[in-house]
């Protein structure tokens, strides 16, 4: 306890000599040619999260000797790292250094709320325009239950998650992520198990809209799936995940009287194994809305690897999945991102219950948002300027007056404000022969339109956009994420 006391007192200490120099530190002619050692590093604020995870992340170590007029960049980007691992709200980097370039660093975070039991309640579909319009706001579209997950475990950043949801899709879930279990830092795991049975299942596209088959009474799938990762994390900005999964899916018999291809061999029951390899390189400066930096995946996938379990018949579907995306500033309030992404899937139709085109998740070209479009192979550029029209880093919250938000990881936020102009491209090849009226696929897809996105409180993105595409439609839609 006396160590912790004094540890604390020494790093405020720190922190009035630091505001004491300020002066000297203005001086930036005297900053060239000259060299910074480091010869201290301090952490504050990490009450939960253990200070060797918050030392991984930086880009600098104790004894390195770095060139001042670097050091500013250095130290944004080992900010952009902590904040990065989504533990923190708030990091900031001050530092002392001596004339003869010695140099006490201080890091001083905020953490974030780590353990969240609350209600679930989310809307079970593509994106909240499809429900809000084409399902006409059905609560029937609706999951809800209790959601239980602590994002920094025992302090090493490990998550935990244990999910029992009711609703559309009734669900039981657990996940266990160790990022590390060596003691370099370098190696993890993950654990994944669900299960979960619906009563309605998009089972085909008739006219690129999804087509639903419903059995109010009985259960139409049940599913149960499990995976095991083993992670490599190489330096500070590559992972590799090496994935074994495993998969089982029994639907009931109506639905084998609608269609030919739901399951592999149009089974009424499948069980198979996968695996998969991915690889990320993530050099953003802020993950959940980027402004300067890049991003770059890869993955490897394969569902049943030619192995036929006990009442199975052995089957293979492989694809390689890819995308870039880039992020940078024109002037001092104007940005740009740009993606490119790509999956090129074995030949034939695959299975419905295995196959992905556009439409899905993220993977969509804006002013398309009502459309899938089925097929095995598919290309996708997107493009947007942005306008900063306002940004507040820090805004104190008048939350004292109440116990639990009085708390720090609740009394600051930030707020920021983009004007933004996109244009986006889409290709779907090698369209699905199983479904009908596929008229989207073969064929390039073009969307254009401005928005307004709104960033704040714990990485909260909000998007507000009106889009036009190529069959003259336009229309006003929200979304929950950035785009890129």
């Amino acid at each position: 306890m006396f160590d912790d006391f004094f540890h604390r007192v020494s790093l405020v200490l720190l922190l009035a000599v630091t505001a004491c120099t300020t002066a000297f530190a203005q001086h930036k002619d005297s900053l060239n040619g000259r060299k910074i050692i480091i010869s201290y590093i301090g952490i504050d604020g990490n009450d939960v999260t253990k200070t060797s995870v918050i030392l991984r992340e930086l880009s600098f170590k104790k004894g390195d000797t770095i060139l001042a007029t670097k050091w500013g960049e250095v130290a944004l980007r080992s900010k952009n790292n902590v904040m990065n691992t989504g533990l923190f709200n708030f990091v900031d980097i001050d530092t002392l250094t001596s004339p003869l370039g010695e140099t006490n660093v201080l890091i001083r975070v905020v953490e974030q709320w780590y353990i969240w039991p609350y209600p679930e309640f989310q809307i079970e579909e593509r994106n909240f325009n499809v429900w809000w319009n084409q399902d006409h706001r059905s609560l029937q579209k609706v999951d809800y239950g209790i959601f239980l997950s602590d994002n920094n475990t025992t302090g090493n950043k490990e998550i935990l998650r244990l999910k029992l949801q009711l609703g559309y899709t009734e669900q039981l879930g657990l996940s266990y992520t160790i990022p590390y279990i060596t003691k370099n830092q370098d190696i993890g795991i993950q654990f994944n198990l669900n299960y979960s049975q619906n009563k309605e299942i998009a089972y085909t596209s008739i006219g690129n809209i999804l087509t639903f088959l419903s059995t109010p009474n009985a259960t139409l799938q049940e599913q149960l799936t499990s995976a095991i990762d083993l992670t490599f994390r190489q330096g500070l900005y590559n992972i590799h995940y090496l994935e074994v999964n495993f998969a089982s899916c029994n639907i009931n018999d109506t639905l084998l009287k609608v269609t030919t291809n739901y399951l592999p061999f149009n089974l009424k029951s499948t069980a198979f194994f996968g695996a998969k390899y991915y690889f990320k390189r993530d050099l953003r400066d802020y993950a959940p809305y980027p402004l300067h930096g890049y991003y770059f995946d890869f993955s490897l996938n394969d569902y049943g690897l030619m192995l036929a379990l006990p009442k199975q018949q052995a089957f293979n579907i492989t694809y390689l999945q890819s995308s870039i995306h880039k992020y940078g500033k024109i002037t001092h309030k104007l940005f740009y991102s740009a993606e490119a992404e790509g999956k090129v899937s074995q030949n034939g139709g695959e299975p419905y219950y295995l196959q992905r085109g556009l439409g899905y998740s993220n993977d969509f070209v804006r002013g398309y948002e009502y459309y899938v479009v089925d097929g095995n192979n598919y290309a996708l550029l997107k493009g947007e300027v942005k306008y900063q029209l306002l940004n507040i880093p820090i805004i104190n919250l008048p939350t004292q007056q109440l116990p639990f938000l009085r708390k720090r990881q609740f009394n600051k936020t930030n707020f920021a404000l983009y004007l933004t102009a996109f244009s986006d491209w889409g290709y779907v090849g090698n369209a699905d022969p199983n479904v009908v009226n596929n008229f989207l696929a073969d064929t390039p897809l073009w969307g254009k339109g401005v928005g307004i996105d709104i960033v704040t409180y714990y990485g909260i993105v909000l998007r507000a956009e009106y889009s036009f595409n190529q069959l003259n439609q336009g229309g006003f839609y929200l979304h929950f994420l950035a785009d890129m």
